[in-house]
């Protein structure tokens, strides 16, 4: 049913404590199971002034990038069975942006990079994600025109997200195929440009995992604009590295006033590998959030491109980059014909010591996780910190999991942790593990 695959859980990525402290931001963030599908979804932000119409950029010229830079490396059709969908949707009441064809490739081509280069120092076997490409050897992309105006997708004046996923999406699945059986990534012309707290008004920025062969991104067009997005990977460097003003806007993960070019463009390209993580599965690491995609280290990417060599680039953590590695949309020698996901199967376990200062405590977590061809992999995450919090490859058709592990605890109710379990046909399964806590 078509409500199954709505974002049941909303999300406002935090900015990096630095960036909170300046902000004055909050975040609450849910990540939910259902239906197999694992969901992340953007809600509005927390009460700024709002920002004064005005231009949306200024009139300077790009600042050239640094003489170390390393843009990153074009797209390349891999050849694989599982292909990135590429879809710009655009109402009946809207234009398409100019050069919005080449404007989405350059997008893609750095969050590929982005992806790829950090999985090699990973250490996973992947040549990256492999993108449709068109009989002309370009990347696809999709230009879908909707069935109505703008206002009947955003939910204008209220500007809901799961209005607009739920309205845009299946008019992208008519044209392209359903989300169930493919990724779809599609950036969507249902933004406004009237004065808001941050960034524009109707922005999105939502990921769902459907199935092992499936998924879908939902992503706002403010990110083409041009003052943000360009038609060449050698301009895009160019704006990656400027830091003019933006006239009358803030970037979330700035919350100044008048935030600089580069704010923006880390949100929105960020944004996109970082729902994409959503859509294959992944959950939210926030052990280092100036580094992890999952994290908030997405609102720092430009130092992966600006500054190559930096002992800091942002990528995936080790635990999230372990389930990335058995996705059949990165795996070189995934099962595509494994359709049946592993099972997990929890025992009675228990709380260890007690609570400390930070309200954190040990707990104990047992059970048994099992496949009909081979398992992969085990995530543990603590869905009251909203972060991973460790993880073990698994061999075998069958595997024993006893593992101690630090969660924080809920002000009120029990304590959880939730089990994630891929194989090696990269199905997931998840399991959580209940504690009642002494208080």
């Amino acid at each position: 049913m078509r409500n199954e695959r709505q974002p049941q859980g909303i999300e406002r990525s935090r900015p990096s404590p630095a960036r909170r402290r300046t902000a004055a931001l909050a975040a609450a963030v849910t990540s939910i199971v259902l239906a197999k599908a694992f969901v992340a979804a953007s809600p509005a932000p927390p009460a700024a002034p709002p920002a004064a119409p005005g231009p949306s950029a200024t009139s300077s010229t790009p600042a050239a990038p640094p003489a170390e830079a390393r843009p990153p490396e074009p797209l390349e059709d891999l050849g694989r069975a599982d292909k990135v969908h590429l879809a710009y949707f655009v109402p009946t009441d809207r234009t398409p942006t100019r050069a919005w064809r080449e404007k989405i490739t350059v997008l893609a081509t750095f969050v590929a990079d982005l992806y790829r280069r950090d999985l090699a120092r990973h250490g996973c076997a992947t040549r990256g994600l492999d993108f449709a490409f068109d009989a002309d050897g370009r990347p696809a992309v999709r230009l879908v025109r909707g069935k109505h105006a703008a206002a009947h997708y955003n939910g204008d004046p209220d500007f809901t997200f799961m209005q607009q996923w739920r309205t845009v999406l299946p008019e992208v699945e008519a044209v392209l195929g359903r989300a169930s059986e493919r990724l779809l990534v599609v950036f969507a012309e249902t933004y406004d440009d009237g004065p808001t707290r941050f960034e524009w008004r109707g922005g999105v920025a939502l990921g769902c995992r459907f199935s092992a062969a499936g998924g879908a991104g939902l992503f706002s067009a403010w990110i083409l604009r041009d003052a943000f997005c360009a038609a060449t990977v050698a301009d895009q460097m160019r704006l990656l590295a400027d830091a003019a003003p933006i006239a009358g806007r803030v970037a979330l993960g700035c919350g100044r006033p008048n935030s600089p070019r580069f704010e923006f463009i880390e949100d929105g390209f960020g944004a996109v590998a970082h729902e994409l993580g959503h859509a294959f599965g992944l959950p939210h690491d926030r052990r280092k959030e100036r580094r992890y995609i999952m994290g908030n280290g997405f609102r720092h990417l430009r130092r992966n491109f600006l500054d190559p060599d930096a002992a800091d680039p942002v990528g995936f953590s080790p635990d999230n980059a372990r389930l990335l590695a058995h996705s059949r949309f990165l795996a070189e020698s995934a099962d595509r014909d494994d359709t049946a996901p592993p099972t997990v199967a929890l025992e009675a376990s228990e709380a260890t010591g007690a609570p400390g200062a930070t309200g954190a405590m040990g707990v104990r977590l047992r059970g048994r996780a099992t496949d009909d061809r081979g398992l992969a992999a085990v995530l543990y995450v603590d869905p009251q910190a909203d972060t991973v919090v460790g993880w073990a490859d698994l061999a075998g058709t069958e595997a024993d999991l006893d593992v101690r592990l630090p969660v924080r605890l809920p002000k009120e109710g029990p304590c959880r942790v939730r089990v994630l379990v891929i194989d090696r046909g990269g199905n997931l399964a998840s399991a959580t593990a209940t504690y009642e806590i002494e208080r």
